[in-house]
């Protein structure tokens, strides 16, 4: 699937100093209440990580000369209290589970390294006193920039999302696999309008229908 998104925010200039966005923003919005508990764990499995990135490490910059640097969570998403020792897996746990909790929802975050067994799922769901667990395994999750002259950028993700119940197992395992391309302005800041191309993607996962149908009231 290919989606454009046009974001604008008013910044001193493309690379210069910058206003971040503010927290509420960086949230997805959820569509829906539930009065239970939901637990959300997201698990890192992209192939770059496996081949030596760091899980900070969220995409690539290009700048003079088109020459490629490495970008991580510490230099474009720490925003937040806490963000700087985050890697990306929980940067977008932790952006999950508050986005829940602005919208009413009793969430907490629960790591885990694989995903679940049905027996595993109860056993956390039981001990935490939750009804739904959220896994969300980011198989890629890339964005590649150029900052030398304004553009458009391509983020790509592909995701895994399972969810269990404590009495049923596994209720749904779903893909989401997209490019999406970011349409860059003079007036644009690159950390931005990569916080809202994340939030875009975490609220169309969070908010997919069939999602919606278990966890929805």
């Amino acid at each position: 699937m290919l989606r454009i998104l046009t974001t604008l925010f008013v910044v001193v200039s493309l690379t210069g100093c910058v206003t971040p966005m503010a927290f509420q923003e960086q949230l997805p919005d959820v569509a829906y209440t539930i009065n239970e508990g939901v637990l959300v764990s997201v698990i890192d499995e992209r192939i770059r990580v496996k081949e030596g990135k760091p899980k900070d490490f969220i995409g690539k910059a290009h700048g003079a000369f088109g020459i490629p640097s490495d970008w991580h969570v510490k230099q474009v998403l720490a925003t937040e209290e806490g963000d700087k020792e985050r890697d990306l897996s929980e940067w977008l746990q932790h952006r999950i589970v508050k986005g829940l909790e602005q919208k009413g929802f009793r969430s907490a975050s629960v790591e885990l390294e694989d995903i679940p067994s049905f027996e595993e799922a109860k056993s956390v769901l039981i001990d935490n006193d939750a009804s739904w667990l959220f896994v969300m395994v980011l198989n890629e999750w890339y964005f590649s920039i150029n900052l030398h002259w304004v553009s458009a950028f391509n983020f790509d993700t592909d995701t895994d999302v399972h969810v269990f119940d404590a009495f049923t197992g596994e209720l749904l395992s779903k893909r989401f696999k997209e490019r999406d391309v970011i349409e860059e302005k003079a007036t644009e800041s690159p950390q931005n309008l990569i916080m809202a191309a994340y939030k875009a993607q975490l609220q169309q996962i969070i908010n997919d229908e069939e999602i919606r149908l278990i966890m929805g009231k």
